[in-house]
């Protein structure tokens, strides 16, 4: 079954009296009966994911500008034709500059298409290659997941993606006090865990989503971590609010529902969006997780959590215990790997705010999201 973003309201309608002629309708009953809908728009397609030559899956995100009606499509090969993931749109146009053909050869991917008459966006799966469809709001996107095949060999060098939060044209949450910005003390965080994690570990491999202050899309982060095959993504952030904080603390998240006030006004935040948006698809979104994947990602967000406090206490000994907590994070969906949101410290919170602008405080974290990484790693 496809997914509906909108369903159009229909009016209810009466029956008539089994005696006597059907009246005729009133001209602008006529026009209530069809309400007028705007149109949605297709902006733009991206690819992710599809750098390497060799890459294990790709993303496909559709952006539009409007709420889509939409249902999707598995259709097997049929004679010249390979298997695809059709994506039937339904009161949506799209411009000039966006490509009616993007040719992609890589990670389980072919070829993304348009297709007409009837509007629909193709994708052109390689042998095997299964795709995977959800959607995503504010502003609306269709998400399909590609994935090639695992090709991992028995002696592959481990591969931990980290994940700066933010970045550009989102900073995140600021301390203006202590000139202290979420998107660059979660690069200076995510730098200084790369290089303990290296120290640790040394056959270990570490890629940064992002090196520089640049604007990475929520689906991209994710999908480089995919492509990569990694066995690990940590995506590193600092917490903050708009209400007074009695205690700050470090916390773990995982990818799940939950109905706690807290952890959605958080996912709103880190989303880019409101919280009735994350309530309103986190059960869609969250029957995604597999099984094995989310058993690991709770094993890795634990010994993160644990290993981070313990070193962050060296500096600041009440350090508050946030504990693991499952969240609906977007940046974590779709991920074929364990994966987990830390959220290091409390920019608005006296204390840890004071700290961060210290770069002792600043290696403890680091190094205790490193020693977490590594003790998951060398448990499997």
């Amino acid at each position: 079954m496809g997914l509906l973003l909108v369903v159009a309201g229909c009016p209810g309608d009466s029956s008539p009296k089994a005696d006597g002629a059907l009246p005729e309708p009133l001209p602008e009953l006529l026009e209530q009966a069809k309400p007028a809908r705007d149109k949605a728009r297709l902006v733009r397609i991206d690819v992710y994911g599809a750098g390497a030559a060799d890459a294990a899956g790709t993303r496909v995100v559709l952006l539009f500008e409007g709420a889509p009606l939409f249902h999707q499509k598995q259709l097997p090969a049929q004679g010249i034709l390979p298997a695809r993931v059709a994506i039937e749109l339904e009161d949506v146009e799209w411009g000039d500059s966006v490509p009616v053909s993007q040719a992609v050869n890589t990670g389980g991917l072919q070829r993304v298409r348009l297709a007409t008459p009837n509007p629909r966006v193709v994708l052109d799966l390689r042998p095997g290659a299964p795709g995977r469809v959800f959607y995503l709001t504010d502003p609306y996107r269709i998400v399909v997941d590609v994935s090639a095949g695992s090709r991992r060999r028995k002696n592959r060098r481990p591969l931990v993606v980290l994940d700066p939060g933010h970045g550009g044209r989102e900073p995140g949450a600021a301390n203006d006090r202590h000139g202290l910005i979420e998107s660059e003390v979660a690069l200076d965080l995510a730098e200084l865990t790369a290089s303990r994690l290296r120290a640790i570990m040394p056959r270990t491999r570490v890629m940064l989503t992002r090196s520089t202050d640049v604007g990475l899309s929520l689906e991209e982060r994710c999908a480089l971590a995919n492509a990569m095959e990694a066995d690990a993504f940590v995506s590193i952030h600092l917490n903050a609010s708009s209400e007074p904080v009695r205690k700050g603390g470090v916390a773990t998240f995982v990818l799940d529902t939950t109905n706690n006030r807290q952890a959605l006004r958080l996912a709103a935040r880190e989303n880019g969006t409101r919280v009735a948006e994350v309530t309103g698809i986190q059960s869609l979104l969250a029957k995604y997780h597999r099984r094995s994947q989310a058993e690991g990602s709770l094993t890795l967000a634990g010994k993160i959590q644990r290993h981070t406090l313990k070193r962050g206490r060296s500096v600041l000994p009440k350090l508050a215990n946030r504990g693991v907590r499952r969240a609906m994070f977007y940046v974590l969906v779709g991920a074929r790997m364990p994966s987990v949101l830390v959220e290091a410290s409390f920019l608005t919170y006296e204390p840890e705010a004071r700290a961060l602008t210290r770069a002792n405080y600043r290696r403890a974290l680091a190094d205790g999201i490193a020693s977490g990484i590594a003790s998951y790693l060398l448990a499997r």
